[in-house]
C-alpha cells in the first residue's frame, strides 16, 4: 500500500482542514497566554452538566459514533444504526441543540435536498473537579 505525505498545499486547498488547523492555533495561543477559558471548549455548571449528560442516551451516543466515522444524511444514519428515520431525526435535533452536531442542508441529485449530520468534534472529553470540605 502506497503512503502519501500531506503537504502545505493540502492544508491550503481543503477548507475543513484549514478550519481545523485554525482552531488548533487559537487553542495553542490561548494556552500560551494562560487564558482562563480555552476557545472551542464548553464549561458547564454542575446542574448544566447533569442535564447535558442526561441527554446523552446510549442511542444518541451511537448516532454520534456513526456520524464521526462518516458524515451521513439522517436517512443514512438511520440505516447504519437500524432505527426509524423519524426517531433518528428527533435525536439529531437534540444533539444539535446540545452543540454536538450540526446539520447541513445539501442538494440530493435528482431527489431534492437532504440533511447531512456533521459532528462538531471527534471526541468528547469530560473532566470533573470536586471540592471536598
Amino acid at each position: 500500500m502506497a503512503t502519501r505525505k500531506i503537504s502545505i498545499e493540502d492544508f491550503r486547498n481543503d477548507p475543513d482542514l484549514s478550519a481545523h488547523v485554525a482552531r488548533g492555533r487559537e487553542v495553542a495561543r490561548a494556552l500560551d497566554a494562560k487564558e482562563p477559558k480555552l476557545p472551542h471548549a464548553v464549561t458547564f455548571t454542575s446542574l448544566e452538566f447533569v442535564a447535558f449528560v442526561s441527554e446523552l442516551t446510549p442511542k444518541r451516543v451511537e448516532l454520534l459514533r456513526a456520524a464521526v466515522k462518516k458524515s451521513r444524511s439522517i436517512s443514512e444514519l438511520a440505516l447504519a444504526v437500524h432505527r426509524e428515520q423519524s426517531a433518528v431525526s428527533k435525536d439529531v435535533a437534540r444533539l444539535t441543540k446540545l452543540g454536538l452536531v450540526k446539520v447541513q442542508d445539501v442538494a440530493n441529485a435528482g431527489h431534492g435536498r437532504k440533511k447531512i449530520v456533521i459532528p462538531i468534534a471527534e471526541s468528547i472529553s469530560i473532566n470533573a473537579n470536586f471540592a471536598i470540605p
